[in-house]
């Protein structure tokens, strides 16, 4: 008695198996078009092109630039960030070291420096070309996700709605209604 109940439990997984599987494949050949456009071809970009796209109501035109534009910037950068952390490494290494070298320390910190120097202006031209992308309201929110991002106050944000029309536009930038 106890094999049968066994066989019968087996046979029930799977018929279920079986199931499941003929959703799984019913479900990808409705949902998979190949002809259906991409949004800004988002398995490219990662997902730093999903948030901006989410976050600015980017359209489909400016989806693909602001791809294009953030894989510049990636490919810029990658190379910058990993000799970074090569040096960074060296460092460590010489602090755990018995003796450490002044001068090399020195060095290593002045070349991670310049690094970063370098990675900063690749991210303020990676910056400028997506307000060129933009709108100008959505020029404002990439300006509020940087500020966000570089974990600054917002602009005007500790004055009240006397000091941010005082100027002419509180956050307002110039630029931003200038591009388009």
């Amino acid at each position: 008695m106890n094999y049968f109940n066994k066989n019968r439990v087996v046979f029930w997984i799977m018929i279920l198996m079986i199931v499941i599987n003929i959703s799984a494949f019913t479900s990808f050949f409705i949902y998979y078009r190949p002809g259906k456009p991409v949004v800004a071809d988002t398995l490219s970009c990662g997902g730093s092109c999903r948030f901006l796209n989410d976050q600015l109501s980017l359209n489909t035109d400016q989806a693909g630039k602001v791809s294009e534009i953030n894989k510049q910037f990636r490919d810029q950068s990658e190379p910058v960030v990993l000799e970074i952390k090569s040096i960074r490494t060296a460092l460590l290494a010489e602090l755990a070291s018995e003796k450490p070298d002044t001068a090399s320390l020195n060095r290593y910190t002045d070349r991670i420096g310049e690094l970063q120097k370098k990675l900063q202006r690749a991210a303020v031209v990676q910056f400028q070309q997506l307000k060129q992308v933009c709108t100008p309201d959505q020029c404002l929110k990439l300006s509020a996700i940087y500020s966000e991002l570089y974990g600054c106050e917002k602009m005007n944000q500790d004055k009240g709605m006397r000091m941010q029309h005082r100027f002419g536009g509180g956050q307002e930038n110039k630029e931003c209604k200038k591009n388009r």
